[in-house]
């Protein structure tokens, strides 16, 4: 009995991994086909180092003297996924306050008037930053580059 040579060797193909981010993969249907997502890796490693330095940036934003302890606890315990309710367990407050804490208070009798919260103060901050400006201006200029 004579074994048969196997002839898979023609049909296989080769397989290539490619890194892909979830937010990539969420959207490949939609998108122009692997080609396009494969040229654009430059621009997304650029744009993914320009979103390092934006978040280095709001790090020390944060750090700095310019948000109280109660607002930076409040702040990194949402980013850490918490939900208001468990921030508030956490703390030993109501979930009322947390929500103040992040959004600030509503001032019925003059106008329906938000003040305070961390985000909007984060916002004011932010907008008048001027290495946060520089590096949104860049993300958008490459942005602006994949389009083209």
């Amino acid at each position: 009995m004579t074994k048969k040579k196997r002839s898979s060797k023609r049909y296989q193909y080769k397989i290539v991994e490619v890194p892909f981010d979830y937010s990539t993969l969420c959207n490949f249907s939609e998108d122009r086909g692997i080609g396009y997502l494969l040229e654009g890796t430059a621009i997304r490693d650029e744009i993914s180092d320009l979103r390092s330095q934006l978040i280095d940036e709001l790090y020390e934003i944060i750090f700095s003297d310019q948000l109280t302890e109660h607002q930076k606890k409040v702040l990194f315990m949402r980013l850490e996924g918490k939900t208001q309710n468990e921030i508030a367990d956490h703390l030993g407050i109501t979930q009322s306050a947390v929500h103040k804490a992040l959004f600030g208070n509503i001032d019925y009798k003059n106008n329906k008037k938000r003040y305070g919260g961390v985000i909007k103060k984060l916002k004011k901050i932010c907008s008048n930053n001027e290495k946060i400006n520089n590096i949104l201006d860049k993300i958008q200029e490459v942005k602006n580059r994949e389009i083209d």
